[in-house]
């Protein structure tokens, strides 16, 4: 990847978390003895701890190859080109994205395969990506179809772009209620052929998102991510059986963050001797959370006994103690602007005191947050005042990463040794 120009990238008043009135470029970051918990960055800031990023990036790795699967990282987590690196190093088989635009950066930062988990519709992004795969034998995109509505779209937009290559898709699998994807099967049946006859167009697999079948670690939402998972691989078979795929390894695409383990198992035996290409598309495994994915991840929350490995969280926030307006209630600054809160309100994990000292929050809450203010409830006879610095775990990742252009990497004694930029 092209990653050299990053580290020249001048940090100052336009970064949250830069100290007021420092200029410094990137590289030179990890040179200037902060410590994150002693306030020496302008708060509030997000950070990665170092050692907890690069254990999960070689435990999926690890998990992946245990059970010969792929693994493309939902790079919408992060958008940052230092961690896609740090994935790709690791054996990803390719980097996911949701949006051209989002392929656009993977593109311009020497990412070579990227699937686009989404339906390519737009005239003038076909037109790029035909342009891009004609100019670039070494560059792969692989999207998806749910209609054949958007396959005639498709043809007619890259019909005399694509000349020596065709463009790889999957079918997407939806389930009734959710976002895209194709409900029946025997519709899936008529896409394939649909796509079989385009111009432009080879179907290569299947693609689902089992995390719309599930929300929770209960039977009966396992049992409903396990049905969709036994629909897709039943697709497979009939179009594998029926000669609708346009190359000998099939692809079969889904696992989010949460039911991976199930995708693992689902997809385990086929009845056929060309085994089908499993890719895992999980994203937010990368620094985990202190929340939704700390509950249900099958390598942490739902994590069996004999299991030996292990996801660790990564992310933190941080924000000042403002005021204690009365016993019980500290008002932290920080806020919708600043941590994420789609899923879960952030938890206050420790305090550090002005003083140095340190201790772990237990019985505190946020109950609420405003633009640039948290409301966390503490017991009245906590040790905590105006000036303090609270350490605050978050979920989920992605409302995190997308909050801050710099994240600070710091290591275990919170000190920073690097940084990381993201791009959304």
């Amino acid at each position: 990847m092209e990653l050299s120009a990053l580290g020249q990238t001048t940090l100052n008043w336009r970064y949250k978390g830069v100290p007021l009135g420092e200029t410094i470029t990137l590289s030179e970051i990890g040179t200037r003895g902060w410590n994150v918990a002693a306030g020496d960055l302008s708060l509030p800031v997000t950070t990665l701890r170092v050692e907890a990023v690069r254990h999960n990036v070689a435990a999926m790795a690890a998990y992946c190859e245990r059970n010969g699967v792929s693994l493309a990282p939902h790079g919408k987590t992060t958008m940052s080109p230092q961690l896609f690196g740090w994935q790709l190093e690791a054996g990803a088989w390719a980097m996911t994205a949701a949006t051209p635009g989002q392929v656009q950066i993977m593109r311009h930062f020497g990412v070579p395969r990227v699937i686009l988990a989404n339906e390519l519709v737009e005239a003038d992004a076909l037109r790029w990506v035909g342009k891009e795969l004609e100019d670039d034998d070494g560059f792969e995109l692989i999207c998806l179809v749910d209609s054949i509505e958007t396959v005639a779209l498709m043809d007619a937009a890259l019909d005399g772009v694509l000349t020596t290559r065709r463009l790889p898709v999957l079918l997407e699998v939806g389930v009734a209620g959710g976002r895209t994807g194709i409900r029946d099967l025997e519709d899936a049946r008529r896409l394939a052929k649909s796509v079989a006859a385009s111009r432009t167009l080879d179907l290569v697999g299947v693609e689902t998102y089992e995390g719309l079948a599930g929300r929770s670690a209960s039977v009966e939402d396992i049992a409903a991510v396990d049905d969709l998972l036994s629909a897709v691989r039943e697709l497979v078979i009939s179009l594998s059986t029926s000669g609708l795929f346009a190359r000998n390894e099939v692809i079969v695409s889904a696992g989010g963050s949460v039911y991976f383990d199930r995708v693992v198992e689902s997809f385990r035996n086929w009845p056929f001797g060309e085994v089908p290409h499993i890719v895992l598309r999980s994203g937010c495994y990368i620094s985990h959370d202190a929340g939704r994915y700390h509950r249900l991840s099958p390598l942490d929350g739902r994590r069996e006994s004999d299991e030996t490995l292990s996801l660790w969280n990564a992310l933190e926030s941080w924000a000042v103690v403002l005021s204690v307006p009365e016993p019980g209630l500290v008002i932290l600054g920080t806020g919708k602007r600043d941590v994420p809160y789609d899923v879960d309100l952030p938890t206050p994990m420790r305090v550090h005191r002005k003083n140095g000292s340190v201790s772990e929050l237990e019985n505190c809450h946020i109950t609420g947050l405003m633009d640039q203010h948290a409301f966390m409830s503490v017991e009245a006879s906590l040790s905590i005042a105006p000036g303090d610095i609270v350490a605050l775990g978050l979920s989920h990742p992605c409302g995190a990463f997308d909050k801050m252009p710099f994240i600070p990497l710091v290591d275990d004694a919170w000190n920073v040794v690097d940084g990381v930029l993201t791009f959304f």
